[in-house]
């Protein structure tokens, strides 16, 4: 769009004190919340998922096995999105190798006591896909890197004719070597009745709000007037390169954004908790939560109205957001 990131404000600071759980997942880097499943993931593990029930936070099981077999993975994907298919839970990710969206059924493979694939969903002819999530029976909206231009390129790719229906130039980067592209990094979120697509930059302090049906809508917000850009990484030498969004998550409305603001050397060796940033779909600021621990990754069990997050030690803590009146994530 060339336009500079809309600057937002916000009113209202709410204190969290957290409350540790029982959990610990040796190896997790990440977790993942969908309805009453709580998905950790351990790339440095012989088995990559390990699920929790949000009911009591007891372990399900753990699911897929490194390795080449036709129900193994050679290496750790990120869970995208759920989809209920005949009661069964199918996850999706993303594989490269396949070309596709991978499809897992959860439910199936839990009653087998054995992992069960689906077929993927071939996306052969789209190139350099970060991210890819099926909008409908006949479209796919694939975010993708364009390593000659170092762009990120958002498209509606038609897989069943193998075809772009529409593509946009998200973000403009003007980076010029190669080794810069790893500044492009972002977390994001689908959102699929809204039909947008959000990413909080990592090396950039914005978070784009891009508009799949009215594209001429789509906007970037930032709490910076002067927002640090990738010109500005890139010149910068890499200790000293700040990290501002390290992760996002999204419950019901309502986006919650975990902001360090720090360099990479401060953030990797220091103890400073980043913030999280509430803000809705529309790029409003709701307000912003303080943490009382340096958390890695966060996620929302919306039902019950608890944000957890994974600390360095791989801890699960969690804190309660019903008292909080501008959290009505019900």
């Amino acid at each position: 769009m060339h336009d500079n990131p809309t600057i937002i404000h916000f009113n209202d600071t709410y204190k969290l004190i957290g409350e540790n759980t029982l959990v610990e997942v040796p190896g997790a880097n990440n977790f993942f919340i969908f309805d009453s499943l709580l998905i950790f993931t351990t790339p440095a593990l012989d088995t990559f998922y390990h699920s929790y029930s949000t009911n009591n936070l007891c372990k399900i099981r753990s699911f897929i096995a490194k390795g080449e077999g036709p129900n193994e993975l050679k290496s750790i994907l990120k869970p995208l999105y759920l989809e209920n298919e005949d009661d069964n839970i199918m996850i999706n990710f993303y594989t490269p190798a396949r070309q596709g969206i991978l499809r897992y059924n959860f439910t199936g493979s839990n009653l087998n006591k054995k992992g069960h694939f689906q077929d993927t969903l071939s996306l052969e002819n789209a190139t350099e896909i970060y991210r890819a999530y099926k909008i409908d029976e006949s479209l796919v909206f694939i975010d993708r890197l364009d390593f000659l231009g170092f762009n990120q390129i958002y498209e509606i790719y038609d897989y069943k004719h193998n075809q772009s229906v529409h593509l946009d130039t998200a973000i403009i980067s003007r980076l010029q070597d190669q080794k810069d592209v790893f500044l492009m990094a972002t977390s994001t979120l689908l959102n699929f009745h809204q039909k947008k697509y959000i990413s909080a930059m990592r090396f950039a302090d914005q978070v784009n709000i891009y508009d799949l049906e009215n594209p001429e809508k789509s906007h970037a917000v930032s709490v910076k007037n002067n927002a640090t850009s990738l010109i500005d990484a890139s010149n910068m030498i890499m200790p000293l390169k700040k990290e501002f969004y390290i992760d996002i998550r999204e419950a019901k409305g309502l986006i919650f954004a975990l902001y360090a603001n720090q360099s990479r050397k401060e953030w990797a060796t220091g103890n400073t908790p980043a913030e999280i940033h509430v803000i809705n779909w529309q790029g409003k600021a709701i307000c912003k939560l303080i943490v009382d621990q340096k958390l890695l990754n966060i996620d929302i069990d919306s039902g019950k109205q608890i944000l957890y997050g994974l600390s360095e030690r791989q801890e699960l803590i969690r804190y309660d957001l019903s008292q909080l009146p501008h959290l009505s994530i019900y």
